[in-house]
């Protein structure tokens, strides 16, 4: 017995697994049983030992021993990547234990939830994009090592499980020394063998033709595995790309998305083309010297941007690549770039004085260059005729000079500017200085003052943009502070709008001038909503120092930035974003959106119902309704859109048209809380303080029969044949709407008030929201819960909504945004939507669930682009505009799977 159990003592292990957390746990013990059993007969020992600690308690002297004897006992540490393993003591001791007593070459990562980014220009892991890094290996690694993401696959049970084949493959692979491929083979020869073994018993029985069929099966059935399982492979490493390329290569990362799509079409890659086209990713055009000026071409195909090394890049802007060789000829850094109005032109200024013309198709300079013969030129447009240019900024006192196209030489006398130069409008037509008393505006033509002195409300103005209608300008102050100014009647535009930071480089309009966009000396970039005078959306982040310039394109969807760390970067902000202006409803005590998503009715505290046009952002009519009690109403329209029902002291019906009463009242007093019609809009159901009403409107007079409940949320199925009410201890209770008896109820899920139920449209589903912080979902047919709480709001949910399809779920909250969900993941699409100022009250789908209504206590209600969530696949191959081509394919999918039609 001694010896037996000191040999044991000594047995040494080939892995170590290191982890923390519940959800690793769980899957952990699996994963080591397959790791051992791996391609070994039956009889024989492992080759690979697995150590695994499950005590689960906490670090002490007498467990650290165990830990550590294993550590000491073992030839490779796994690291079960994750948010828990990054904050975990217990896998950072682990860590720093094999740091000192062994190599770090022999630490293999398995992520198995958040994000490893390898930064190549650093040498090292991405610090803010590598979300599972525990922080002690930061700095470890010489160059990338090889790690693996872990799988999720289909599970009945639980939705999604890990794959643990395939990690169970990728640790022995790397342990072993061995390609995947060739452990594979190794397992199919142990199946031959036994096979064999088979093949010798029945051949001792006379069955040989059996046994040929037994061994042509096993082939196709081999071969069929084999490529499932390459396939399987290859997917997951698109997958893992596109989600890595996201934020520094959008097209690349949309392509392998969709790649994966086409080769495997299951929820993970789906939710892969999800991500990408719904993010407002920004694709990265990368110098090597600080990048100081960007200009999109007319059309909008083509973005200039030009460095401090004098030379200027053409790139093409839905495959953000180079088109054909830059421009050479600047000596200095190029300052102001300006596409001709026919886009064959492109015109750049320099620090070297010069301004230089080039033929675009032909990647040529024309003519000798506009010398100006003292300073440096700062800005370049073309005049407003098409024949001129017009340069400004060679010296301290800004002066401005027009140019003859033909000829090459200036015309006129110079305009020597009052101060500063801060801007020329977009035709050259005006210029702007900042002297020691204010603004002043020239008329470039007459090279006279436009009307006097403009006293800027905020402190020194640094950057000013004339809009492209000419009607507003834009003045930047060294605080921060943005100031709207009507040009016309030199007159400020509402109050002066403050930004998050100090440091505003440079500003420029959107080209409808409903939008600004600011750079940054941090780098940030942020874009405002000059209608409300708030910001549209958050910080648009991914500069790491200064930004010098900002383009929009032609037509607004794109947003083009340069800055110090030598790239520009191309934002797409058409995905997931707000389609045009938000409707001012002003203060709403309740608020519905008519079935065919084209009118919306708000009441407001005046105890007034009005309607709004959603498409023309208009109220349109009289007031529908006065005298609605403001203490808590609620609205709700009839499923064809033509009766209104309005619900507080008491409940009516209105004719949305004519806008008369339907009847009498089908209640004189009473709050009526919640609304909502069947689906055939014979039945509508009133849910207040006291009771549930089920009213049948085919009755004359309608009739109604309380249900004895209370509930201040209803909601009836697709198929109206249930009513689901929420009770007071924060349930569900279901009530067959033909008898009115309750058929069962949800068990106390959430931990906080309901604040909204909702049902998917094939009526299996039902999502509740709560001021908890979560959405839950509920199967209908057994009341149970569907997976885990979605998360993601603060503050509380304040409303929930299916999409048309039922693939999609959108939330509001507390914390003013609106969310979207995938529900066959479960998972948030892309970022939050924000813009609302206050908490949002309510969102709605259009039907053909491209665009999402929310309204909220701010006065406003948005429209919200989410065609991305309703089709990604469409949507994506809409952006490419056939620039996803077969070459594409060849380019981005590594070797195996047969090529398909990224876009049919």
């Amino acid at each position: 017995m001694p010896a037996r159990g000191r040999v044991r003592t000594e047995l040494g292990y080939g892995v170590f697994l290191s982890y923390s957390g519940e959800r690793d746990r769980r899957w952990l013990p699996g994963l080591r049983q397959v790791i051992e059993k791996q391609s070994r007969p039956w009889y024989q020992p492992p080759r690979i030992r697995v150590f695994l600690d499950r005590t689960g308690v906490s670090i002490g002297p007498e467990l650290w021993g165990k830990i550590e004897a294993g550590l000491a006992r073992s030839d490779w540490l796994v690291v079960l990547a994750s948010p828990e393993a990054r904050s975990s003591v217990w896998v950072d001791r682990e860590i720093a234990w094999w740091l000192e007593h062994r190599s770090v070459e022999t630490v293999l990562l398995v992520v198995t939830a958040g994000r490893l980014v390898w930064d190549e220009r650093r040498g090292d892991w991405d610090p803010e994009g590598s979300t599972a890094l525990p922080p002690r290996l930061a700095g470890e690694f010489a160059r990338q090592p090889v790690w693996k993401a872990v799988d999720l696959l289909p599970d009945e049970d639980a939705g999604f499980s890990p794959d643990v084949d395939g990690v169970a493959l990728g640790v022995a692979s790397v342990v072993r020394g061995l390609s995947e491929d060739a452990l594979r083979s190794e397992g199919l020869r142990e199946t031959r063998r036994n096979l064999r073994t088979a093949r010798g018993v029945a051949a001792a029985l006379g069955c040989l033709l059996l046994i040929a069929s037994t061994l042509a099966v096993v082939a196709v059935l081999s071969r069929s595995e084999a490529t499932r399982q390459r396939d399987h492979a290859v997917v997951q490493q698109l997958i893992t790309q596109a989600s890595l390329l996201a934020d520094q290569d959008p097209f690349a990362a949309r392509v392998k998305a969709l790649a994966a799509w086409r080769i495997s079409p299951t929820p993970e890659t789906r939710f892969a083309v999800l991500d990408a086209s719904a993010n407002p990713a920004s694709g990265v055009l990368s110098h090597s010297v600080p990048v100081e000026a960007v200009a999109f071409s007319p059309d909008g195909r083509t973005v200039a941007s030009g460095g401090g090394d004098g030379v200027v890049r053409l790139w093409r802007t839905g495959t953000q690549r180079t088109v054909g060789r830059p421009l050479i000829g600047h000596h200095r850094s190029i300052t102001s770039i300006a596409f001709a109005p026919d886009g064959r032109t492109l015109a750049t200024s320099g620090f070297d004085g010069t301004v230089r013309l080039w033929d675009v198709a032909r990647r040529k300079q024309i003519g000798a260059p506009f010398n100006s013969g003292a300073g440096e030129v700062r800005s370049v447009v073309f005049g407003r005729d098409g024949r001129t240019l017009v340069t400004a900024g060679e010296d301290l006192s800004g002066t401005v000079r027009v140019w003859d196209l033909t000829t090459h030489r200036q015309i006129g006398r110079p305009l020597v500017g009052p101060g500063q130069f801060l801007a020329l409008a977009s035709d050259g037509g005006k210029g702007a200085w900042a002297a020691q008393d204010g603004l002043r505006l020239w008329d470039i033509a007459s090279r006279t003052p436009v009307g006097g002195v403009l006293k800027n409300r905020g402190s020194i103005v640094t950057s000013l943009s004339f809009s492209p209608d000419g009607r507003t300008f834009a003045a930047a102050d060294i605080d921060g502070g943005l100031q709207l100014w009507d040009a016309a009647a030199r007159t400020p535009i509402g109050e002066r709008i403050p930004t998050p930071s100090t440091g505003i480089t440079t500003i420029t309009f959107s080209p409808d001038s409903t939008k600004l966009a600011a750079a940054y000396q941090d780098g940030g970039v942020r874009l405002w909503d000059l209608r409300r005078g708030g910001r549209a959306g958050g910080p648009l982040i991914g500069h790491t120092t200064t930004a010098r310039a900002v383009a929009f394109s032609p037509d607004g969807s794109v947003l083009a930035s340069a800055s110090d760390d030598t790239t520009v970067r191309l934002w797409d902000i058409r995905t997931l974003r707000q389609t045009g202006a938000p409707i001012d409803t002003g203060e709403q005590e309740a608020t519905a959106l008519s079935p065919d998503g084209r009118t919306l009715a708000v009441a407001d505290p005046e105890g007034t119902v009005r309607l709004w046009d959603v498409a023309a952002r208009r109220r349109v009519g009289g007031v529908l309704a006065r005298d609605v009690d403001e203490l808590s109403p609620t609205l709700a329209f009839r499923p064809d859109g033509a009766v209104l029902a309005i619900g507080s002291d008491g409940l009516r019906l209105l004719d949305v048209a004519t806008r008369r009463p339907v009847g009498e009242p089908l209640l004189d007093a009473g709050e009526a809380g919640a609304l909502t019609f069947g689906p055939d809009g014979r039945t509508l159901v009133s849910g207040g303080p006291e009771s549930v009403h089920v009213w049948d409107l085919t009755t004359r007079p309608p009739t109604g029969t309380a249900l004895g409940a209370w509930s201040l949320s209803v909601a009836v199925s697709p198929d109206g044949r249930t009513l689901a009410t929420v009770t007071e201890d924060d349930t569900l209770a279901f009530s067959d709407m033909a008898t009115h008896r309750r058929t069962g109820e949800t068990p106390i899920d959430h931990t906080a008030q309901l604040t909204g139920v909702a049902w998917s449209p094939d009526g299996t589903t039902l999502a509740t929201a709560s001021r908890d912080d979560t959405v839950r979902l509920w199967d209908a047919a057994t009341q149970e819960r569907i997976g885990s709480p979605l998360r993601g709001h603060r503050g509380g949910v304040t409303s929930v909504v299916f999409s048309p399809d039922g693939s999609t779920l959108a939330t509001g909250g507390n914390d003013h945004t609106v969310r979207l969900w995938d529900l066959a993941t479960g998972r948030q699409i892309g970022d939050p939507m924000e813009g609302h100022g206050a908490r949002v009250i309510g969102a709605a789908f259009t039907p053909g669930g491209t665009t999402l209504a929310s309204w909220a206590e701010d006065g406003t209600a948005r429209l919200w682009n989410v065609g991305a969530a309703a089709d990604p696949v469409r949507s994506l191959c809409v952006w490419a505009g056939g620039a996803f081509t077969a070459d594409r394919w060849r380019e981005s999918v590594p070797p195996g799977p047969e090529p398909r039609p990224l876009c049919p």
